[in-house]
């Protein structure tokens, strides 16, 4: 098995819930020991998960952006329509995730925007908007 940080991580927690905690006297150590591996077991998870689920978030929130295009008008059409045609610009988490606070903020300004429209896009994209929101979420959410 190649040694990466992910496995690493989870090596270290399997070995503290496993082989570590068993052999402690104290209840409350022994329990801190599993709480620990599981600790671990979640973050080796998030850097293994970290860049793929940042690029298929920014790619969902472009498609999103690019599909209100047509419901908003003007400059702000075309910044939505821009933004959809934009890439993420590198793989680092730290790049990923300042192209992903940029599209989130352009996110945030349509979804202020069609609040205030009464045509049947502007709901449908509301309802689009909250139901990516929620995708999001639920695809952060740690596992271990």
């Amino acid at each position: 098995m190649k040694l990466t940080l992910e496995a690493s991580l989870q090596r270290i927690g399997q070995m503290l819930r496993e082989r570590v905690a068993p052999e402690l006297q104290s209840d409350f150590i022994a329990q801190s020991a599993r709480l620990a591996g599981g600790l671990l077991n979640i973050c080796a998870n998030w850097v293994d998960d970290a860049a793929e689920l940042r690029v298929l978030e920014n790619a969902a929130i472009r498609a999103l952006l690019g599909e209100a295009a047509t419901v908003v008008s003007g400059e702000w059409s075309m910044r939505l329509a821009e933004a959809a045609r934009s890439a993420d610009p590198g793989l680092k988490i730290s790049v990923l995730d300042a192209e992903n606070h940029r599209l989130r903020a352009l996110l945030v300004e349509l979804h202020a925007q069609v609040e205030t429209l009464a045509d049947s896009n502007a709901k449908a994209t509301d309802q689009r908007i909250w139901q990516l929101l929620e995708d999001i979420e639920l695809k952060r959410a740690p596992r271990e």
